[in-house]
């Protein structure tokens, strides 16, 4: 047996709480209190749990799930007297050693490492540990699956709904969208732009704005996203509203918080720090998959991501090299940015089966 503390009683505990009615909606499953009778509240979790709900579009179930196999981790430390930050190697790998000898199915314990390889990623991109202590850990290998992505005319019907929405509401989503598939950014780089992240330049004795960002990605790197006419565009259109709205101190370009939504000269000073926030992730996903039951599209298709995979997909499509892609994504790896050229690859395929003329010749046995 394991030196440590048996799993298998808090595994039990859990298991009473389980038998709890689904939950409507999607909330931010740090809040809910599903895996045990107390709820769960660490912060480097809620963080990382918010990321992949906002980011990779998980189903609330599969969150949950990774949020009792954290909370579980996080208990099993607790019997060492270490915190989630301070973890080590071994300490992982005594940790899988207990869930082994309680005879778990295998892809469990795939799971569970799977869950503790992209929260110590996560940690790791955030500047939040030095260096990740599952980096070498080895689970189950499971099938690639390709990035889903939208097609043109699904998000242009996105965004010419947004773009006939002239409420304050609309307008910053509108933007947001046209900044997003414009630039192809990631949704913690979206809302965390700051102001100094556009500026403002004379072209033609006019004034408008520069026809880039200047975004600070994962590991703190800096890269160039281009903006085209149409996100320009609604850029100025949203910093007329924002200069409205009296945001035009706050040091981040998307506010977000409702304070700051009062007319000038209204916040009162009491108020001006809490309004200097930017909008969330998790807000920014709800507002899109509002958009697209508006709009007639499935919302278990829309999220963040899959914009940035609809910007990646569509522009290799229409023949953009593949090391320009890269440099546009902010992939460290071309081996990342090459994932997209499978989908290019299955599109060409399912195009000769359809097309060829022997498609339609039947075969005789």
């Amino acid at each position: 047996m394991s030196k440590f503390k048996s799993l298998s009683s808090i595994r039990d505990t859990e298991t009473r709480h389980e038998s709890r009615p689904a939950l409507r909606g999607t909330p931010s499953p740090t809040s809910t209190g599903h895996t045990g009778s107390k709820k769960y509240h660490n912060p480097l979790v809620r963080n990382f749990l918010d990321k992949i709900r906002a980011e990779d579009g998980l189903s609330l179930n599969t969150i949950l799930s990774y949020q009792k196999d954290l909370q579980l981790f996080d208990t099993f430390l607790t019997t060492k007297k270490i915190t989630l930050e301070k973890v080590t190697t071994d300490d992982i790998k005594d940790y899988l050693y207990d869930l082994h000898q309680q005879d778990l199915k295998s892809a469990s314990v795939s799971r569970k490492i799977s869950c503790l390889k992209n929260f110590y990623g996560f940690l790791e991109s955030e500047n939040l540990i030095k260096s990740n202590p599952a980096l070498y850990l080895q689970g189950q290998k499971r099938e690639s699956r390709l990035p889903k992505f939208l097609t043109e005319k699904e998000v242009f019907k996105l965004l010419d709904f947004t773009n006939r929405d002239q409420s304050e509401f609309g307008i910053k989503l509108s933007c947001m969208l046209e900044v997003l598939y414009s630039a192809g950014l990631r949704v913690t780089e979206l809302v965390s732009l700051p102001i100094s992240a556009i500026a403002e330049i004379e072209e033609n004795g006019k004034k408008t704005l520069r026809n880039y960002l200047v975004v600070k990605g994962k590991g703190s790197k800096e890269r160039i996203a281009v903006l085209n006419k149409s996100a320009i565009s609604m850029l100025i259109k949203y910093l007329e509203l924002r200069k409205k709205l009296g945001q035009e101190k706050s040091k981040w370009l998307f506010v977000g918080t409702i304070r700051a939504s009062k007319k000038a000269g209204q916040i009162r000073e009491r108020d001006a720090k809490i309004a200097d926030t930017h909008l969330t992730r998790q807000r920014f996903h709800q507002m899109l998959k509002e958009l697209s039951v508006k709009v007639g599209i499935d919302p278990s298709r829309v999220h963040p991501h899959v914009i940035r995979h609809s910007f990646a997909t569509h522009l290799l499509n229409n023949g953009v090299d593949l090391r320009v892609l890269q440099e546009l994504l902010g992939h460290t790896n071309i081996s990342t940015t090459e994932i997209y050229t499978h989908i290019l690859d299955s599109k060409l395929r399912e195009l000769v089966f359809k097309h060829h003329p022997l498609s339609a010749v039947k075969i005789s046995n």
